[in-house]
């Protein structure tokens, strides 16, 4: 058996690297010394392109169909709260003579797609997904697009979209066509 001494820190414990290289398990210093170090005859290189492709894999849950209807019913009574709050600050300050019902009704209208593309662009959630721990990712598992946002809001507002979840295997519309899903956090 080799003895093996780092002229560096005086260590005796090395790792082979080849037959005759070795490194210092304590400092890290390369060594020319022959270890009589033989590689395993089974060795061949790979033709896997993804062999080293680090990206991290991860499987995704789909949120299930209850969080989802949480989440609605809570974006729509906190965005309905937040327009009536900005349309009280408007009218006072502004001095609308139109009717409060008109007023609040036009900034639900203006507020509510600001509301899902600002939180689901910014957050990947709105403050329903806060609630029940999920969060809106594009198919490929990355953080949404604008693009992707805005699609979201538009095909929401396609005709029975939320009965869309039924025929599609508990996927909306407005996750199929932008590209996006609604998993868990």
């Amino acid at each position: 058996m080799t003895s093996y001494t780092c002229e560096k820190c005086g260590g005796n414990s090395y790792e082979n690297f080849t037959q005759t290289q070795v490194k210092c398990i304590y400092c890290g210093n390369i060594t020319i010394m022959n270890t009589g170090y033989k590689t395993t005859s089974g060795f061949r290189l790979s033709n896997d392109s993804t062999l080293l492709d680090f990206e991290k894999k991860i499987n995704y849950k789909k949120a299930d169909l209850g969080k989802r209807f949480i989440n609605y019913i809570t974006d729509l009574i906190i965005a309905f709260f937040l327009s009536f709050v900005i349309a009280t600050i408007t009218a006072g300050i502004v001095n609308f003579t139109s009717s409060s019902e008109d007023m609040i009704g036009t900034t639900a209208i203006l507020f509510f797609p600001f509301y899902y593309i600002f939180m689901e662009y910014k957050f990947g959630k709105t403050i329903g997904k806060f609630i029940t721990k999920t969060k809106v990712i594009s198919k490929d598992g990355h953080s949404l697009s604008l693009g992707q946002c805005v699609g979201r809001l538009l095909c929401r507002m396609i005709p029975f979209d939320r009965f869309s979840c039924l025929f599609t295997d508990g996927v909306f519309w407005h996750d199929s066509i932008p590209g996006t899903l609604v998993v868990e956090d």
